[in-house]
């Protein structure tokens, strides 16, 4: 079962944007281990004349226990747990990763990752680094090479200007670098607001800061993108930043640059940090798939471009570290996994005034010595070597988006509107009358396909699931057209009858 997270949220004037849904999640409880003992009585006619033997009586008797039993129950340890780490929730996508594992003809539309692998070109140059003998430990911030390239890559695609050589530090992926960055910013009694629904482990990361979660829903009438108006009504003294993911995760929004700016007015009134998840920045179609324009501020430690084709802009989700005054309260999380394929890389980096990075780099420190050298040196490949690849991907994604909501549209009981950015729909399954962990469960049980729980997201995603569009186009295909049976199967008459131009309904993505 999918573990309910139990964030707080600030009451706001309809504060939940799903009608009938409740923004709290049931009370998490959680059984203590105990030992098993036998119940057994002692067998009738156990005595010769049948009876127990005298001054006992069944009730009486000791219980039976096997010493191999009675030499497990010593070695279990007791109370060595820490309350803090059994209070953190567990993925719900893990759940799911469990259940998929007993179906083995599943097509698992659960992983949030490309179906590609890293271009040849970075992985010769990770080989090349290891038959180089670079394989030692590194500068915690990361080799030179790897934050020239990504100051470069940054300004170029993102219109972002950092010093490599005290505002950019590599990590290990980005769940690292938030962990990172909350660290620093953020300690016990702070608060921090998170968008509902969010990546699984935004929230277990705030509370291993010691810190308290504050959700606001993520709403339908502002298509699921980030509101100024609603993260504002959320905070209070205790707030010390808010969380921020375009293109979303799960919900796949893409929130524009005009209302970056009004958030951006937001932290910088109340003087609080914008910590801005940007993963999936390179992934965005449609109207959001407008190339950024890179700042014609000058940097000297930044070399120029050496080759036309880097030049050339790149579609890119706004980022709020480029709106005047947000750059010294603002730290940028990234990551190589989803841009470049290299999920299994662990490699990352962080953008963030050099105050930051002096903390975080410190925290690093102690927690891993130093980054994945060969990670780092494939990166540098990544960074500075041919787009075609990021090109590639977002053609497939947006081929493979096309399927999804063609799909959606003609099936009665599911809804979406169209995703933005990333490579996920959000789905409304309301009208089934299932509950997300109901319908998710059934439909790997009876299709065999495998999609995640939208309360898996926070139970603001309680009547959605998600599914990613990221993989093989032939398999999502098929994985579209049971899903499409299901929904007809199980959604009632009363909405099965009606089209939707008769039937209009509140569609999320």
């Amino acid at each position: 079962m999918v573990t309910p997270r139990l964030p707080q949220e600030r009451p706001t004037p309809q504060s939940s944007s799903l009608q009938g849904i409740s923004p709290q999640g049931p009370s998490l409880q959680r059984a203590s281990p105990q030992g098993i003992s036998p119940q057994g009585s002692s067998p009738q006619g156990s005595s010769p004349q049948g009876s127990s033997p005298q001054g006992s009586s069944p009730q009486s008797q000791p219980q039976l226990r096997l010493p191999e039993q009675n030499q497990h129950e010593q070695n279990q340890p007791k109370h060595r747990l820490s309350q803090s780490a059994l209070d953190i929730p567990r993925s719900g996508i893990r759940d799911v990763f469990d259940r998929v594992d007993a179906v083995p003809d599943a097509i698992s539309l659960c992983v949030g990752e490309p179906s590609d692998t890293a271009a040849p070109h970075i992985v010769e140059a990770a080989c090349a680094s290891m038959r180089n003998g670079q394989t030692k430990y590194t500068n915690i911030l990361g080799i030179e090479e790897f934050r020239t390239a990504v100051a470069r890559y940054s300004a170029e695609v993102k219109g972002l200007r950092y010093d490599p050589r005290a505002e950019i530090q590599a990590v290990d992926g980005a769940t690292m670098g938030l962990f990172l960055a909350l660290k620093t910013v953020v300690g016990p009694g702070d608060e921090v607001i998170i968008p509902s629904p969010f990546f699984t482990s935004y929230d277990a990361e705030v509370m291993l800061c010691g810190a308290d979660v504050i959700t606001v829903p993520l709403r339908a009438q502002h298509h699921m993108q980030l509101n100024a108006d609603d993260i504002e009504r959320a905070i209070t003294p205790r707030t010390k930043a808010v969380i921020l993911n375009s293109p979303g995760n799960p919900s796949g929004a893409v929130t524009p640059a005009e209302e970056l700016r009004r958030i951006a007015a937001v932290c910088i009134r109340h003087d609080i940090w914008a910590i801005s998840d940007e993963v999936y920045h390179p992934y965005v179609f449609g109207s959001a798939a407008n190339p950024v324009v890179p700042s014609a501020q000058a940097n000297p430690v930044v070399p120029p471009p050496q080759e036309a084709a880097l030049t050339a802009a790149m579609p890119a989700a706004p980022s709020i570290a480029g709106i005047p005054g947000m750059k010294e309260r603002t730290i940028v999380v990234e990551s190589l996994s989803k841009t470049f394929a290299m999920t299994g890389w662990r490699i990352g980096y962080l953008l963030a005034p050099d105050a930051v990075i002096e903390q975080t780099a410190k925290i690093a420190e102690l927690m891993h010595s130093s980054v994945n050298a060969t990670a780092q040196y494939g990166a540098v490949a990544a960074l500075t070597g041919p787009r075609d690849h990021i090109e590639s991907m977002r053609r497939h994604y947006d081929h493979n988006r096309s399927i999804v909501l063609n799909a959606l549209r003609e099936t009665n009981g599911l809804n979406a509107i169209d995703p933005q950015g990333a490579f996920y729909a959000f789905v409304d399954i309301r009208r089934t009358g299932m509950d997300s962990e109901t319908f998710s469960t059934r439909l790997l049980h009876d299709e065999h396909v495998a999609v995640v729980p939208g309360n898996a997201f926070g139970a603001v995603g309680e009547g959605f699931i998600r599914l990613s569009y990221a993989g093989d186009t032939q398999e999502l295909t098929e994985a579209m057209m049971r899903l499409r049976r299901f929904a007809a199967t199980h959604t009632p008459p009363v909405f099965a009858r009606h089209t939707r131009a008769f039937h209009p309904v509140e569609m999320m993505a």
